[in-house]
């Protein structure tokens, strides 16, 4: 009697504490992912000593150090580096903090797969190869901005989907849930989460009920912070508005294609006529520079001192001088949003051809950014603030010697996005092909399906809604090489016999 499952993928009958530390194999396994895992902090500790800073430090340190519960940004990470500041001040164990959390998911998703699936060859040396050997990690890690724990919790979270879909219990239910909730809030990247965690859940065993506490309760938190942050907002600024940078994002992404279009006035509603007349001359000025800006330079419009969106946040300065820059932000905003979504809705193809065009091939081949070079010496930040968050915080930092060595590793990474989905894809059609869905498990096959929805959805939402630079990446990268190793396992794996497979799981049980 045959079985509709490869050798390779029965599961294994002990549970996950024996599986990893009876087992001789895989104890050994951890043991050399923990010894490594502490020499790479060392050997890179020693020759990038000091965390790295980017635009965005300042806000995250502020707001952490005064316990704020509005910012630009999501106020989750800036909530764990308050956390953090109540026990250390030690810019090194920040990294180690962060470097520490993103190894654990790593590992966890490592295990939880080897455990789950039962891979024996590729996957279980292929992907601990690239989990030892990876230098985004330290490098993420040595950052301060949210990428490192928002990558964990990512990880955490789609392990979490595995074991809903092998084992549903209700504390992974709510435990799920809390998680989901909390990388909303350090990352509205995850507002699309909840919509691939429906097909682990609804195809699970959960019965009905539980089903439903499962896909609201992700919801119901994430809703609730929403309304908290818009309550709050209104607290300081006087609009109530949940995202700010959102509203500034949307013009800014409006106004690539505005370089190529007739502008005029005619048409335009009265309550955008200011800002359409500001926006003109301003393109006027632009395209008489030799080249245009394009999608790649980031999110330039909203942050050229001499554009627009700056000349509004100035103006409402000026109007508002018992208002901060926060508030500021949050007043100009709804109109930012409202006249780049007219300007989207009126020219949707040049909008098309001009902004997301170019940020699909971003997709492919995102910029390093930050992750380009050791930013620290440039970026100027309030000394205070950082004497107060850091011990020496406020002495200077060399960029040090060894700089070039991290623009070299991570120019690496975008060619190694483009060739994990052309593998990927490439392996999910030999999976197809040799007809891998009989073959193997209704688990395995939603799994699979998991991780298309994932990479469906994450590039829907790159390429609309937000700016793409590698390190926002990292988590497609994990994913599409890890399921690839995965397919091609299964994919060229045998049929086997009940007797051989009840063998192998015996084997599996003693760690042979």
């Amino acid at each position: 009697m045959l079985l509709l499952s490869p050798r390779s993928f029965v599961t294994p009958a002990p549970g996950f504490g024996a599986f990893i530390f009876a087992s001789r194999r895989n104890g050994l396994l951890l043991a050399a992912a923990v010894i490594v895992a502490v020499i790479k902090m060392m050997v890179f500790k020693h020759f990038f000593p000091y965390i790295d800073f980017t635009s965005d430090t300042g806000s995250y340190m502020e707001t952490a150090l005064q316990n704020r519960n509005y910012n630009l940004w999501p106020i989750g990470y800036s909530k764990f580096l308050w956390l953090f500041h109540q026990f250390s001040r030690s810019e090194t164990m920040l990294t180690v903090v962060q470097f520490v959390l993103l190894e654990a998911s790593a590992f966890f998703f490592y295990f939880s797969v080897c455990y789950i699936f039962n891979p024996q060859s590729y996957f279980r040396y292929g992907f601990y190869a690239f989990l030892l050997i990876n230098p985004l990690f330290p490098f993420l890690s040595n950052y301060f901005i949210s990428d490192a724990l928002f990558l964990s919790l990512g990880l955490t979270w789609i392990t979490l989907l595995l074991w809903i879909l092998h084992k549903p219990t209700t504390l992974l239910l709510v435990f799920h849930g809390l998680l989901l909730g909390y990388a909303f809030t350090v990352r509205y990247n995850a507002m699309f989460y909840p919509l691939v965690a429906l097909i682990p859940i609804l195809l699970s065993a959960y019965r009905p009920w539980q089903k439903v506490v499962a896909v609201l309760l992700p919801v119901v938190l994430i809703v609730s912070f929403v309304m908290f942050t818009r309550q709050k907002t209104a607290e300081h600024s006087g609009v109530k508005i949940f995202s700010a940078f959102s509203g500034w994002q949307i013009m800014n992404n409006a106004m690539y294609m505005m370089q190529y279009i007739p502008l005029d006035s005619a048409g335009v509603p009265e309550q955008f006529a200011k800002t359409h007349k500001v926006v003109y001359h301003y393109m006027t000025a632009l395209k008489k520079l030799p080249r245009r800006i394009v999608v790649s330079d980031g999110s330039y419009f909203m942050w050229d001192m001499n554009g627009p969106q700056k000349g509004l946040l100035r103006d409402y300065g000026l109007a508002h001088k018992d208002k901060d820059v926060y508030a500021g932000w949050c007043g100009v905003a709804p109109l930012c949003s409202d006249y780049g979504n007219y300007m989207i809705r009126k020219y949707p193809w040049d909008f098309t051809r001009y902004y997301l065009l170019g940020n699909a091939k971003l997709y492919l081949l995102p910029e390093l950014e930050v992750l380009g070079g050791y930013n620290r010496p440039i970026i100027n930040l309030v000394n205070k603030e950082v004497a107060t968050f850091f011990k020496d915080g406020d002495k200077p930092k060399p960029e040090g010697k060894y700089n070039n060595w991290q623009s070299t590793l991570m120019s690496l990474f975008p060619s190694l996005i483009v060739i994990c989905h052309l593998l990927f894809i490439e392996e999910t059609i030999r999976y197809l092909i040799k007809k891998g869905v009989r073959k193997t498990s209704r688990k395995f096959n939603i799994a699979l399906l998991l991780c298309w929805a994932f990479i469906g959805l994450n590039f829907a939402f790159s390429v609309f809604a937000a700016p793409i630079v590698l390190r926002y990446q990292v988590l497609l990268i994990v994913l599409l090489l890890g399921y690839t190793l995965l397919l091609t396992e299964v994919t060229d794996a045998p049929l086997v016999t009940q007797e051989e497979a009840e063998a192998e799981e015996e084997r599996v049980m003693l760690g042979i």
